[in-house]
């Protein structure tokens, strides 16, 4: 090889280094402008995000506020809802409570009719027993109602059907003694009478008292015919007086030869 060969070969070696070193720069100016996109990328895409991240945290406080009038709203119309249960409560109550002063209203209005109507139909059943104790029940009740006086006529026809003289005598004393123009008084005088006549003890002066009355007062109604009868039994006829003694008769004076 010749010497002028050897001296050019350090030079191209040289050469050859320098190209090398240029090319890795280029390869590397070439990667570092494709980080440096790479990194303006990711920027702007983090820019974008933040944004996004933003809007969402916009929207998330928007939603957050929307929750929170939704709730104001529900807990107001959850008040208004127990006030409406509230008032609808009273309401209710109210018409309850005027529903069941109707019915003891009602009640109380048909209880004397029940009982007076329980008790006679007892009596027309022949149960005096039971008749006498649904007509004491009324008056127990209601002393001053519209069937009094009839309660105490029909107790003392239970009464007296059980053959309870005494009571039953009371019973018709009341009538007389509270109703004293009532409808019940010409009847009550008669069975008062009646009564009287059967205790043991000696009341037939008191009863002709009564029975008279009634032939006095009411002398057009039945229970006179019945007070007739009665007095008529009670008292004796009175004795026909004694016929004269017939004078003797006259002889004829003797005949004239």
């Amino acid at each position: 090889m010749s010497r002028k060969y050897l001296l050019l070969l350090p030079a191209c070696l040289l050469a050859s280094g320098c190209v090398a070193t240029q090319q890795d720069m280029l390869q590397m100016q070439s990667q570092m402008d494709d980080l440096n996109t790479s990194l303006t990328n990711m920027q702007k895409n983090q820019a974008e995000l933040a944004v996004k991240m933003e809007d969402l945290s916009k929207n998330l406080n928007a939603s957050s506020e929307s929750m929170k009038d939704i709730s104001t709203q529900m807990d107001r119309l959850t008040t208004r809802l127990d006030e409406i249960d509230t008032s609808m409560n009273k309401r209710v109550n109210a018409i309850g409570q005027t529903i069941r002063k109707q019915q003891e209203e009602v009640e109380t209005s048909l209880l004397p009719a029940k009982i007076y109507n329980d008790a006679n139909t007892a009596f027309l059943n022949n149960n005096f027993e039971g008749a006498a104790a649904g007509f004491k029940s009324y008056l127990a009740k209601f002393p001053n109602g519209e069937m009094a006086e009839s309660s105490y006529f029909q107790l003392g026809e239970s009464l007296y059907l059980k053959e309870r003289w005494q009571e039953a005598a009371l019973a018709y004393a009341n009538v007389l003694e509270k109703f004293p123009k009532g409808n019940r008084v010409p009847a009550a005088r008669l069975k008062y009478a009646m009564a009287l006549l059967k205790l043991p003890e000696d009341k037939k002066g008191e009863a002709l008292k009564y029975l008279q009355s009634v032939v006095r007062d009411f002398p057009q109604s039945q229970e006179a015919k019945t007070a007739k009868d009665y007095i008529a039994r009670l008292t004796p006829a009175p004795a026909k007086p004694a016929a004269p003694a017939k004078a003797p008769a006259k002889k004829a004076p003797p005949k004239k030869g």
